[in-house]
């Protein structure tokens, strides 16, 4: 891709095709274990395109990915929670707003996850039931029983337990 497709994007002037690209990069990286270039080329290489884009969906889904790159790596452990709290919430948000449900269905759940950890159960709980509504209307099964099993998780922690619930 970076010796094919981008020099095609690059040539166009076409700037989203070529962070879409980047993205797609990404994720190779992140599957290989690469994470902090995988976090590098989402931060700086395709987020800020889609902001100069105003591509809300895309900012959305790249939050999220971000957010997945930053757990991956420990930071629910290593002190970064903060700022994966924030990458989820704002993903989760925009994907309210736009009616997204596959994204309020997927990012809410790692939303949850965040919130119990952070000793906020019942917002978590209630992030739950906004992602297991857009689950049902989308009778995507698994995941509803999975929000079911986080749901137990998240219902069952005590005021001091931060173990994560479910990563």
């Amino acid at each position: 891709r970076r010796e094919e497709a981008l020099p095609v994007y690059e040539r166009l002037g076409d700037v989203r095709s070529r962070a879409v690209t980047m993205g797609k990069i990404a994720d190779v990286f992140q599957a290989r274990g690469e994470l902090d270039e995988a976090l590098r080329i989402r931060r700086e290489e395709a987020l800020p395109v889609y902001e100069r884009l105003g591509d809300v969906r895309s900012r959305s889904v790249t939050l999220s990915r971000i957010a997945g790159a930053l757990i991956a790596r420990g930071g629910l452990t290593d002190g970064r929670i903060q700022e994966i709290y924030e990458a989820l919430a704002e993903s989760f948000a925009i994907a309210q707003k736009l009616g997204l449900r596959d994204g309020i269905g997927y990012v809410g759940m790692q939303l949850a996850q965040v919130l119990a950890i952070g000793g906020m159960r019942d917002e978590a709980l209630a992030v739950l039931s906004d992602a297991e509504n857009a689950l049902r209307s989308l009778q995507h099964v698994q995941m509803l029983a999975n929000v079911q099993q986080l749901r137990e998780r998240i219902s069952a922690m005590t005021i001091n337990d931060r173990t994560p619930p479910n990563y």
